[in-house]
């Protein structure tokens, strides 16, 4: 188990250097999972239109408790090439919040938790 939690953790970092993109910053530092609809509402209440509607999906999934949903629409949005770079770094910190989420649930024997780690694994 061990081994699969350092694999995981591994990604989590891989993940988080992604989100950042190259350079001289370091990644984002996780927020509390609580924090992110704030945070999101911040960064995004100037977006475009398309953009907000990610932002908007992302809060939506994490308000009906749906991790993976959030954690997938999080890295879609990071991945945004008209992003600026506030909005980058809160969506960056946001998943990094929410996989550090499921990482715990899945530590703490959540079966859909695991189940997601690996297809993420499996789709890498």
């Amino acid at each position: 188990m061990k081994i699969r939690l350092s694999a995981a953790f591994a990604a989590t970092l891989v993940s988080a250097l992604l989100l950042t993109g190259c350079g001289d910053k370091p990644a984002p530092e996780p927020i509390s999972t609580a924090e992110v609809p704030k945070t999101l509402d911040a960064a995004f209440n100037s977006a475009s239109a398309e953009t907000k509607a990610a932002a908007a999906a992302a809060k939506e999934a994490l308000q009906k408790d749906e991790q993976s949903l959030a954690l997938e629409a999080l890295e879609a949005l990071a991945r945004k090439s008209d992003l600026t770079p506030e909005q980058r770094d809160a969506a960056g910190k946001a998943a990094l919040s929410v996989r550090a989420g499921i990482l715990d649930a899945a530590n703490k024997g959540d079966a859909a938790a695991k189940a997601f780690i690996e297809e993420q694994r499996a789709r890498k």
